[in-house]
């Protein structure tokens, strides 16, 4: 699964493969583990259910202010809770935000004279 996060519209709707999950007054919690920090992003009892049918079911997910524009982009475990227990649902997330990680216009200088440096040949055989 993917998904956008624009920091200018936090809130996201997901498609899980969850049949029939029943609407819960506090929500569900969406939860994003990092594979690489393991840092926990425990989104809250946000996952409000907009439909679910006997397929999949959708949920609408808002994510923290300044998680738009934390160059948040990567590969996540996440989790669906109930109550913060026992998942129901794990898998993986592929997480793009609004800045993807552009590279920014202050050029990179090592400082060394020789940083572009261009290599002569000296010898070069002749086959004949």
């Amino acid at each position: 699964m993917t998904i956008y996060v624009n920091e200018s519209d936090l809130v996201v709707n997901i498609a899980i493969n969850q049949p029939n999950l029943e609407v819960r007054e506090n929500g569900w919690f969406f939860k994003i583990t990092d594979q690489y920090s393991h840092q926990v992003t425990n989104l809250g009892p946000s996952g409000k259910v907009l439909y679910s049918n006997d397929r999949y079911s959708m949920l609408q997910v808002t994510f923290p202010d300044g998680f738009g524009d934390a160059h948040k982009n990567g590969i996540y475990y996440y989790e669906l809770n109930y109550s913060n227990f026992y998942p129901i649902e794990r898998g993986l997330v592929k997480i793009i935000t609004n800045p993807g990680g552009e590279i920014n216009t202050v050029a990179y200088d090592s400082g060394v004279i020789t940083e572009e440096r261009v290599s002569d040949v000296f010898y070069r055989p002749q086959y004949t």
